[in-house]
């Protein structure tokens, strides 16, 4: 097998946001160093990556504008506008951000938003304070899908369970609360990923930061609040942040 075959586009994105273990590293270096065709694919990253910071760093000093808000409210179908509003401005957020690697939402007054109790009561989910009304084992996203309809209760909003697969997160189980449900991820080193989703309290957040040595991104917007949380790096939440949220509304 060539290094060609070994190095998968995934790793070269990694390497280049600084992800990778120190033994994986080498093994990228090593099959860079003998495949010209792998260190232009690099540079080609790069400079993508450096071009699109250029062109959208000026959004990272604003909140969404209120017009992209109301444009997602104006479906002349309430149903639909009811189901999908968040999802447009949501999937907007997503893409600047990961984009500029910009971690913190502003509200209108560009005020930080508090953080209220949303991120705790994740965490206690995470670690099973509270025990779970019902907590379901599932092998597979299609398992897990069956469960849709039970976290649109909940939490009121159309979503569907994320498939992170790409990311090497395997659903593994859900648990489901009175008004809050959490997925549980884990990836081939063991490690866990969890999705904490319960209604908003209609204010707007964006976040990113450690605590008890958890990596945790909070989301949240006037419908839907989320919390993500996993013993991951900064860089390798900000690609699970945006693959969330493209999941949850597919």
């Amino acid at each position: 097998m060539t290094d060609q075959l070994k190095i998968s586009d995934l790793d070269l994105t990694a390497y280049i946001d600084g992800e990778l273990d120190a033994d994986r590293v080498r093994a990228v270096e090593d099959a860079v160093s003998r495949d010209a065709g792998l260190a232009a694919r690099i540079a080609a990253y790069r400079a993508d990556k450096n071009m699109l910071k250029r062109i959208y760093a000026p959004l990272a000093e604003h909140s969404i504008p209120s017009a992209w808000t109301e444009l997602a409210r104006a479906s002349p179908y309430p149903a639909a506008r009811a189901r999908h509003s968040w999802r447009l401005v949501g999937a907007i957020a997503a893409v600047v951000l990961v984009i500029l690697g910009g971690w913190r939402f502003y509200d209108a007054a560009h005020k930080p938003v508090a953080a209220g109790d949303v991120i705790q009561a994740a965490l206690d989910a995470r670690g099973d304070r509270p025990s779970a009304q019902k907590t379901i084992a599932v092998a597979n996203i299609g398992e897990a899908r069956r469960y849709d309809a039970a976290l649109e209760g909940i939490v009121g909003v159309n979503v569907q369970v994320p498939a992170l697969g790409s990311m090497g997160f395997q659903v593994t189980s859900l648990r489901f609360y009175e008004r809050a449900a959490e997925i549980q991820y884990r990836d081939s080193k063991g490690r866990i990923f969890t999705l904490y989703l319960r209604p908003s309290d209609g204010t707007t957040r964006f976040d990113q930061f450690e605590r008890d040595g958890l990596r945790v991104c909070v989301w949240q917007d006037d419908r839907i609040s989320t919390v993500m949380a996993g013993t991951i790096s900064a860089a390798m939440m900000q690609r699970l942040a945006s693959l969330t949220y493209v999941g949850l509304a597919s």
